[in-house]
This record gives C-alpha cells, structure tokens and sequence, in this order.
C-alpha cells in the first residue's frame, strides 16, 4: 500500500509541475510586455506604453487562472504534507514574480499619464536591464521545472544561476537608484521621484523573487533525490 500511494504522490507532483510550467510561462508573457512598456516609455511612446500594459495585465490574469487551477488541484489531490507544502510555495513564490512586474508597469504607465517630467535615460536604461535579468532569470526557472524529473542536479545548478542574476540586479537597482535620487535633489520633483523609484522597486523584486522561486525549486530537486 506504502508503495503505491508513493507512486501516486509521484505521478499527482509530475501533473503539478507541469502545469507550473504553464503557469510560469504566462508570468514569461508578463515579463515580456513588461519589457515592450519599459522600452516605449524609454521611447517616448504613450500609446505603446499603454498597449504594453493591456497586455501585461491580461498575461497576469491567465496567470492567475492557473494558479488558482493549480491550488484547487493541490487541496483536492493525494500528496505527501511536505510535497503540498512545497509545490505551493513554488506556485505562489512564482506568481509574484508577476505581481511585482505588474506593479512596476503600472508606475510607469501612471508616470506617463501624469505627463511627469522626463527621467534621465540612463534611470529608464536601468529599469530596463532589471526587467530583463527578471526575463532571463524566468527562463532559466523553466528549465530548471523541466530539469527537476530527469536531472535534479541541473535544477540545483540552474537554481545558483538565478541567484546570481539576482545579484546583477540588485547592483543596477542601486546604481540607478542613485542616479535617481541625484536627479530628484536637482530637479524637485517629489511626484515624479517617487513612482519612479517605486517602480525601480518593484521591478528589482520580482528578481527577488525569481531567486526565492529558485531557492524552492532547489529545495524541490533535494528532496526528490
């Protein structure tokens, strides 16, 4: 009995993961558009920018119908308490790599709105190099999922390989965030300064949160060892 209901466990945590791949390539498509908002505010292209966050918006949302599909599936299913415990914490770690991109778009939508004064390039540039370590760090989490069944220690590897991307992304956002704050003592601008350093924020968590994504799937590949 002990041994098939390990076989079960096994074969529900297979079904789950593969549906977190489909889940995280939606938080991909997040990324993404993040990126094309990120690029037309850099450009100067309003209508771009809010093009770009229609589509963030609606990739958050197919996110979260997953999601929610995977944790229905999750309470419903046979699993060992250590296996849920952990394939949900994979799931909601993951999806607020897409919360927090969200949130930096929206900033940056809202500074374009408001027709703010315009930040230096070099702050955008720097957005724009987080946004897309948070695009690299996603793929190598894929592949680290994909990894998990068949090469456990691939995943571990993948895994330091965010951490590290993370890192990159802390430097910027602490390079950019002085660049900011440099130019707000010049500039006076409290409105503009603070959504932009908001959105710097944001975008620099999700990367925080690709690597605590990475660090339960690391903690998922020691496990099934």
């Amino acid at each position: 009995m002990a041994s098939t209901w390990w076989w079960i466990s096994r074969r529900r945590e297979a079904e789950i993961l593969e549906r977190e791949l489909r889940h995280l390539s939606h938080i991909k498509k997040v990324a993404e558009n993040t990126l094309r908002l990120v690029e037309a505010v850099r450009a100067g292209d309003a209508s771009a920018v809010e093009e770009a966050y229609k589509q963030v918006k609606e990739a958050e949302r197919s996110a979260d119908r997953v999601k929610d599909e995977i944790i229905e599936d999750l309470a419903a299913g046979l699993f060992h308490p250590i296996d849920r415990e952990e394939l949900l914490r994979l799931v909601l770690v993951s999806d607020d790599i897409a919360a927090h991109l969200n949130s930096g778009a929206r900033r940056l939508l809202v500074y374009v709105r408001t027709g703010s004064d315009k930040l230096p390039d070099e702050a955008i540039d720097g957005m724009k190099e987080i946004v897309e370590i948070a695009n690299e760090a996603i793929d190598k989490l894929a592949e680290a999922l994909h990894s998990l069944r068949r090469n456990p220690q691939r995943s571990v590897e993948l895994a330091r390989e965010v951490e590290r991307l993370e890192e990159r992304a802390d430097e910027i956002r602490s390079r950019t965030e002085e660049l900011l704050v440099a130019w707000c003592n010049t500039h006076g601008r409290p409105g503009t300064c603070i959504v932009a350093n908001k959105a710097l924020e944001s975008f620099e968590t999700a990367t925080d949160k690709c690597e605590d994504t990475a660090d339960v799937v690391r903690s998922i590949a020691v496990l099934s060892r």
